[in-house]
């Protein structure tokens, strides 16, 4: 018996010598990201001869895009690597329906990537403004604001805000958040001329 225990104390040091000598398994980091510091801002308005007026933060610049169609405009957020396409249609050209559901479109082809579409409603009778905000909910979503504005007889405006960088909107929430708010703040100074 006393050999039996002799093997058995040997088999047991010959597994602890094996486990204690196996090389040590690296397991990399996850990636890490930026800390991105959001400071509030001021705001400017709109100038040129555009048929609609807002006010836009001074951390965008408007960028007019001269070869493509008239009142189209870029506000681009470089510290913030993003981008608020603005097109502007004259509806004797377009019918208000096929615009509305073009806009419509263009958002819920987010839905893919997205977790959700929170649609919400822009109604200002006394400033002739109707329209629709489409916020995308999800990690993965590029465009995670998007909004049409209307007369529903002359003007039809519409903006989406697209980051420039590959979509990971949880560590980007910070930056999300405050161009929502610009948005946002670019509806309610949004008029007609």
């Amino acid at each position: 018996m006393c050999s039996k225990g002799k093997v058995l104390l040997c088999g047991v040091l010959l597994c602890c010598f094996f486990i204690a000598c196996r090389e040590e398994v690296y397991m990399p980091k996850p990636r890490g990201y930026f800390r991105i510091k959001i400071q509030d801002t001021t705001y400017q308005p709109l100038k040129g001869y555009f048929p609609f007026f807002f006010e836009y933060s001074k951390w965008g610049f408007i960028d007019t895009l001269e070869n493509k169609d008239k009142y189209w405009v870029n506000m681009i957020y470089p510290n913030l690597n993003a981008v608020l396409f603005m097109t502007y249609k004259d509806m004797d050209d377009f019918q208000l329906d096929d615009l509305i559901n073009d806009s419509r479109m263009f958002a819920f082809k987010q839905i893919i990537k997205a977790d959700d579409i929170i649609e919400s409603q822009i109604l200002d009778t006394a400033n002739q403004l109707y329209g629709r905000i489409y916020e995308t909910v999800g990690n993965e979503a590029a465009c995670p604001f998007q909004f049409w504005i209307t007369d529903r007889k002359e003007h039809f405006f519409r903006a989406s805000l697209y980051l420039n960088t590959v979509p990971q909107n949880d560590s980007l929430e910070p930056v999300i958040t405050y161009l929502k708010k610009d948005m946002l703040h670019l509806i309610e100074t949004f008029q007609w001329k």
